[in-house]
């Protein structure tokens, strides 16, 4: 959670293992699981504009 709203995402929301957040009309996904005793984790990000959607999935995987 703290990372999407570190860059500015609102209407963030914890379910489950899951973190969705929405940033102008992109949405974001992070998802923790547990893999052979380690944490694998999954990024998505969402949208029309292709550079935005790009540039907020590295800045989310940097954070991480």
């Amino acid at each position: 959670m703290s990372i999407l709203s570190s860059l500015g995402f609102k209407s963030i929301v914890k379910n489950g293992n899951y973190v969705y957040g929405n940033f102008s009309s992109n949405r974001a996904a992070i998802k923790c699981v547990s893999v052979n005793k380690q944490t694998f984790v999954y990024t998505a990000v969402a949208g029309a504009d292709v550079k935005l959607v790009e540039k907020l999935r590295n800045e989310i995987a940097w954070k991480l």
